[in-house]
């Protein structure tokens, strides 16, 4: 994001560098915004020791603001960044030691990070409130980081210290501003409202002028709106809110705005000084994925699933995500999933059915993905890319064929039988092997219907073969083609696999023959001597 808007507030934050492992300061803090450097690395062990997973754990605490006003409310922002190794499950608990100043009826408040990269910023909002009793001076608060880390173990910080100096109360002569509240996040449209005490008498036909004095939040077209009030009661508090739109650039940081009053009082027009506060936008809405895994191989279609994580900081609406892929190796089924609501902290499964096909280099690749959603306004939205690495594994054959039964004489017919293997890792269907053979061996039925075949099964295909009798003994290629039906119902064709028929040598008059004659012989003399010896 690009620089602020040298953004002006009538409220003072000044953040302490206490840090039990180390803090140094980075820059000059303005009027607006504490800019710290505060690292923090994770707890201690109940021995002393950092465990294996909490040696990669370690933030920095970069800036602070805050625009909370006495007797009212306003916002405190906090923006990290991870210096460590990527965590998941992250997680920030505010809290504040005091009554003065706190989180609405609460001294603690939680915001959920989700996944965090190493060397991410993250910025973070908080409601905050400043009692009418509080005072125009400096309040401890603390920060703590959860996560989980590589190994499974959740992990928590050490406290991040850092102040909270409520603003003087913003008055407007005979009005008082009470309230600063903004939706309105980095990057998109939202709503900041401002409520207003009228505590003088009644007044009628107040106008209401709320000017931006940024270029990064602008109110609707211009940087100037108004809103009219035809009576105001003396000690009532009204809420005006206004459309505001944050660009690109804008940050996490107080953005300087003026509010004035106009009124018409005892029949004169009067209007009130111009008095500053500031606006602090919402971080931009993130997502991060997780858990991508692929199935793809080269020439097969496989399945790239995984999760979409809300990191927030609101739910969002209609969010659907689309693969965005400028290659023509990888062919996805469909280019969109559709996810629904996802409330910030929850997370929505997806897969994509892909067709990688012959020409398709195998290897590491990275798929780009974006969450496109509807926001506050009903309009389209469109996140930044997301990265996942993924792999495409290596050609893998769909079938394995064997001979089982491969081995004819000369001028013999009889049947081939080969096994058919479901090597392809998912049910194929309509599995029909066709045999393809050439002289001196010919088939008359060369198709086997197979059917159904699960991952890893087996079944044997049948041939009619006959073998011609001028076959010279050896071995003789045949091969088979198979076609087929993959889950999604695309028809496919696999092979040629050879199958290797064995021509035997022919059975001539060998021994067999020789020993007939030679048994008959002998029974012949045997009969004649026995004769002999009866005369």
């Amino acid at each position: 994001m690009s620089e602020l808007a040298n953004p002006i507030l009538a409220v003072v934050l000044t953040v302490i560098l206490v840090s039990p492992v180390s803090a140094s300061l980075m820059a000059a803090p303005s009027p607006t915004d504490s800019i710290v450097a505060q690292e923090m690395a994770p707890t201690m062990a109940a021995n002393g020791g950092l465990t294996a997973a909490e040696q990669g754990g370690r933030f920095r605490l970069v800036s602070t603001t805050s625009n909370v006003p006495v007797d009212g409310t306003g916002t405190l922002a906090l923006t990290f960044v991870n210096i460590g190794d990527a965590v998941t499950n992250a997680s920030i608990l505010a809290t504040s030691p005091n009554e003065s100043v706190r989180f609405g009826p609460d001294q603690n408040a939680t915001e959920f990070i989700g996944p965090w990269a190493s060397g991410e910023r993250r910025s973070m909002t908080f409601d905050i409130l400043a009692e009418e009793f509080a005072e125009t001076r400096s309040y401890p608060f603390q920060a703590v980081i959860a996560y989980t880390a590589a190994n499974g173990s959740r992990v928590r910080t050490a406290p991040f210290t850092f102040t909270v100096q409520p603003s003087e109360q913003i008055r407007l002569e005979r009005f008082e501003v009470s309230s600063i509240r903004s939706n309105v996040q980095v990057g998109d449209s939202g709503t900041i409202a401002v409520t207003i005490e009228n505590t003088g008498p009644d007044v009628e036909d107040a106008i209401v002028t709320l000017q931006s004095r940024s270029r990064n939040i602008r109110l609707g077209r211009t940087q100037n709106a108004t809103q009219f009030v035809g009576e105001w009661a003396s000690n009532e508090d009204i809420t005006f809110e206004f459309e505001a739109t944050a660009t690109n650039n804008t940050v996490v940081a107080s953005y300087p705005f003026s509010v004035a009053v106009s009124y018409q009082a005892n029949g004169t027009r009067t209007r009130t000084t111009t008095e500053l506060f500031g606006v602090i936008p919402n971080a931009e809405q993130s997502f991060a994925l997780q858990n991508v895994t692929s199935t793809l191989r080269v020439g097969d279609e496989g399945r790239v699933t995984g999760a979409v994580v809300n990191t927030g900081p609101r739910t969002v609406q209609d969010g659907v995500l689309i693969l965005e892929t400028n290659t023509t190796t990888l062919r996805p089924e469909e280019r969109s999933y559709p996810l629904g609501t996802i409330p910030a902290g929850e997370r929505r499964p997806f897969r994509f059915d892909i067709n990688a096909i012959n020409a398709t280099n195998a290897g590491p690749r990275e798929l780009t993905f974006r969450v496109v959603y509807r926001n506050r306004e009903g309009e389209w939205t469109a996140s930044d890319p997301l990265q996942a690495p993924i792999r495409v594994g290596n050609k893998r054959e769909p079938f394995v064929v064997d001979p089982v039964a491969a081995s004819f004489g000369g001028d013999e017919s009889g049947v081939l039988r080969v096994q058919v293997s479901n090597n392809a890792g998912k049910p194929l269907t309509n599995v029909t092997v066709r045999l393809q053979v050439d002289e001196p061996l010919t088939s008359d039925d060369p198709n086997a219907y197979v059917g159904v075949l699960s991952p890893n099964e087996s079944r044997t295909a049948a041939f009619q073969l006959t073998v011609e009798d001028e076959a010279i003994p050896g071995r003789h290629p045949a091969t088979v083609t198979i076609t087929y039906e993959t889950p999604n119902g695309e028809r496919r064709v696999a092979g040629p696999y050879q199958v290797p028929v064995q021509v035997e040598r022919e059975r001539g008059p060998g021994f067999p023959v020789v020993a007939t004659v030679a048994v008959i012989a002998a029974v012949l003399v045997a009969v004649g001597w026995w004769l002999r010896r009866g005369t």
